[in-house]
């Protein structure tokens, strides 16, 4: 991890907070909210780079169910990208993914990203409410593949 606050490989910054309140069972890819009601991406990226991970802490466990958080671009989840779970089974508050590798997702200058929540059917946390931040590294040339 030390490698990833590196200048040679760019500055890891956290983007949000996302968030979202009562969330229901059975939902798909649910955008959260990034900063005020209405927006669920965040400004475009000022330079290309990749997705490091994301971090979702809740307010109390859920008596029932589980909540899975996902990283995504323009709408769009990112396939096999960093995922945080907050489930009754182990009583969870807080939970952290990071990306299978730190180039694995790349964005270009002016992507939109967010954080999306999918949950099971059995969910029970309809007062629970959960922030997010999405974390990502900028390369320093602006070029994801530098």
């Amino acid at each position: 991890m030390g490698d990833l606050f590196n200048p040679k490989f760019g500055a890891v910054e956290g983007l949000g907070a996302y968030t979202v309140a009562n969330l229901d069972t059975a939902l798909t890819n649910t955008d959260l909210v990034f900063g005020q009601a209405g927006n669920t991406l965040s400004p475009g990226m000022p330079s290309a780079g990749t997705i490091v991970g994301l971090s979702v802490v809740a307010n109390a466990a859920p008596t029932a169910g589980t909540a899975t958080f996902s990283a995504h671009s323009a709408g769009t989840e990112i396939s096999g990208g960093p995922t945080a779970v907050i489930d009754s089974a182990t009583n969870t508050l807080e939970s952290s993914g990071l990306a299978a590798s730190a180039r694995a997702h790349t964005f270009a200058k002016g992507a939109r990203l967010g954080i999306s929540a999918t949950t099971t059917t059995n969910l029970a946390a309809t007062t629970v409410e959960y922030t997010g931040i999405l974390w990502v590294r900028f390369d320093p040339d602006g070029l994801a593949g530098a």
